[in-house]
């Protein structure tokens, strides 16, 4: 049974009573769209361990707000000086999903990864969002445009980051099996590729070495806000943990696949050059060498997981006319096998 509280404006012992014996009586018993007020009791009295109580959740608007990034799953506004919300696209992104991105990023303060504080999922429109406590800040994206003379040092800063992530080791079980993302993504591609290429790409996923080192899962200058002077990341949907090869596929498939202004000023608040800049610099310095024969052998893994990637985001999305699609999924296929057969994969 499902109890719709949202009239409700004050509940007492009496009530509380009630509830607990449907509660007895049905082996269970959820009670949604309670406010704030009314949650505080169930929650000071102990029934919102005992049964599932869900709090109704803010609305707010961004009319007016300025737009800091635009990515594959949100879009991002400052709200005040304090905060800012992330705008989940209702299309494709869940409650559920947003709520476990909240948890993700209370788990990672625990690890010590400096993460923004995720504090209320509230609605915005017919969208979810969720509200992060940033004060005064900015992202990597926008210093580097300010001052495009900064590259270097925001691409060094964000690959120690990169690196203190992923030497970061957690119980298995902490955060979802990176394996089991790759696995989805080949799932939900399907109809893009042939049985015997979903196969093959199935099997690089089920021979990938387990691993329980952290992974952010979008890791680029438009998730990455500077507060004082540490960086701090925000996104949390997609972290995981497994090989660091998945986050530096999903860099090569954000920076590697970007080729307008605007995309770049969408998705980071960069010009297209100094995206490509700071992506050269990032590498160099997370992989620590200017060896580019070196750099190029690095390469393959990352364009062929970014591209795996990329025709599960075609697939789920609707923002992408089916024109467009026709056009460039049979190259990125094509160019998926081919670097499968170049790593003997």
């Amino acid at each position: 049974m499902v109890i719709d509280a949202s009239d409700l404006k004050y509940i007492s012992s009496a009530g509380l009573r009630v509830l607990l014996k449907l509660h007895k009586r049905l082996g269970g018993l959820t009670v949604v769209e309670t406010s704030p007020e009314v949650y505080d009791i169930f929650d000071v009295t102990g029934f919102s361990q005992l049964m599932d109580v869900r709090k109704r959740l803010r609305e707010l608007s961004v009319e007016g707000c300025e737009l800091i990034g635009r990515g594959g799953n949100g879009t991002v506004y400052r709200l005040d000086p304090e905060t800012i919300v992330k705008v989940y696209y209702s299309t494709t992104e869940t409650l559920e999903k947003i709520q476990a991105s909240r948890a993700s990023a209370q788990k990672l303060l625990a690890y010590g990864v400096p993460v923004a504080i995720a504090f209320d999922v509230v609605r915005v429109g017919d969208d979810y969002g969720l509200v992060y406590e940033l004060l005064d800040c900015k992202t990597v994206g926008q210093l580097i445009h300010e001052d495009p003379s900064s590259i270097g040092y925001w691409a060094k800063q964000a690959a120690d980051l990169l690196k203190q992530l992923h030497a970061t080791e957690v119980p298995a079980g902490t955060f979802p099996d990176e394996r089991d993302s790759g696995h989805r993504w080949v799932d939900v591609a399907k109809s893009l590729l042939s049985d015997e290429q979903q196969a093959r790409l199935h099997r690089v996923y089920d021979t990938m070495p387990a691993k329980n080192t952290l992974v952010h899962g979008d890791f680029h200058a438009g998730n990455m806000m500077v507060q004082g002077d540490e960086i701090v990341l925000i996104d949390t949907d997609d972290v995981a943990q497994g090989d660091p090869i998945i986050d530096l596929a999903g860099m090569e498939l954000t920076f590697g696949f970007i080729s307008t202004e605007e995309q770049a000023q969408l998705t980071m608040g960069v010009s297209l050059d100094e995206m490509n800049r700071y992506y050269d610099a990032f590498l160099k310095e997370y992989y620590g060498t200017d060896d580019e024969a070196l750099l190029q052998r690095y390469a393959a893994p990352r364009k062929m997981h970014g591209l795996v990637k990329l025709l599960y985001g075609l697939s789920k999305t609707n923002r992408v006319p089916q024109e467009v699609k026709d056009q460039v999924v049979p190259q990125m296929r094509a160019g998926l096998m081919q670097l499968l057969d170049a790593m003997g994969m």
